[in-house]
This record gives structure tokens, C-alpha cells and sequence, in this order.
């Protein structure tokens, strides 16, 4: 028995310190992973931040301080043609597969939780917030 709540003690403080190097690895690593013709590009908080923040009013008026993602792509050298297919992936498993259509802006916005930030696409011209992504990780362009 006593045997048994050792290695039982032995994996709970395994499994702690897997779990806190987990979290750490996250705040380190705050940003998004883009991924274009085989780059893998990482672009930090910090680097979405330095670009010009836009102001803006999405069609279901809700008011938002964001960042223009063709510019942030511009910055990349990563060109943004309406042919392009992006791939959006959160942080807790969704997906999205978008295709750019004529004019439609896409945005990156910073939101606060109790554990921290996390970047939510937004889409002003989404009427119904469909398209939207929360916990924004990775984007993929094919």
C-alpha cells in the first residue's frame, strides 16, 4: 500500500511540472505562427503592436481598436491577393478556412482575460461575428 501512494505522489509532481512547463512555454511564446510557400514565420505581440493601430466599427456596430492583417502581411513581404485561401487556427482546436473577398479587411485585436491576452480575428463585415476567431494561434496561407 505503501509502495502504491509513492508512485502514486511520483506521477502527480510529473504531471505538475508538465503542466507548469506547459504554461510557461505559452507566456514565453506569444504570438502567431504563419505559415507561407514552406516559411515558417513567428510574429510576436510585440511585432502586431508596432504596426499603426486602426480604430474601427464592425456592421453590427461594435467598436473595436485593432491592427490591419494585409498590412501586417505587407511587413512579412507576404503578398495578399483575393486568390489566396487563409487558414486560421485558436488555440482550442477550431479552424477556419477563409478565402478574401473583394475589400474585406481583416483584423487582429488585442483581448484581456483573467489569465492574460489572447488575439481575436475580427472581420468587420460579418454581420453575425461567424467568421470570427477567438485565441488566434496560426494562420496558414495556401
Amino acid at each position: 500500500m505503501k509502495k502504491i501512494f509513492i508512485v502514486f505522489v511520483i506521477l502527480i509532481i510529473i504531471l505538475l511540472a508538465l503542466i507548469f512547463y506547459q504554461k510557461s512555454k505559452i507566456v514565453d511564446d506569444e504570438g502567431i505562427q504563419i505559415t507561407f510557400q514552406n516559411r515558417k514565420i513567428f510574429l510576436s505581440f510585440s511585432k502586431i503592436r508596432s504596426n499603426k493601430q486602426i480604430s474601427f466599427t464592425t456592421n453590427r456596430n461594435d467598436n473595436f481598436n485593432g491592427y490591419d492583417l494585409s498590412s501586417i502581411f505587407i511587413s512579412l513581404d507576404i503578398p495578399t491577393d483575393n486568390d489566396s485561401q487563409y487558414i486560421f487556427h485558436s488555440k482550442d482546436g477550431g479552424t477556419l478556412n477563409l478565402t478574401k473577398e473583394v475589400n474585406e479587411i481583416f483584423y487582429l485585436v488585442f483581448q484581456q482575460e483573467a489569465d492574460g491576452q489572447y488575439i481575436r480575428l475580427v472581420i468587420p463585415s460579418d454581420e453575425f461575428s461567424q467568421r470570427w476567431i477567438k485565441y488566434l494561434v496560426a494562420i496558414e496561407i495556401e
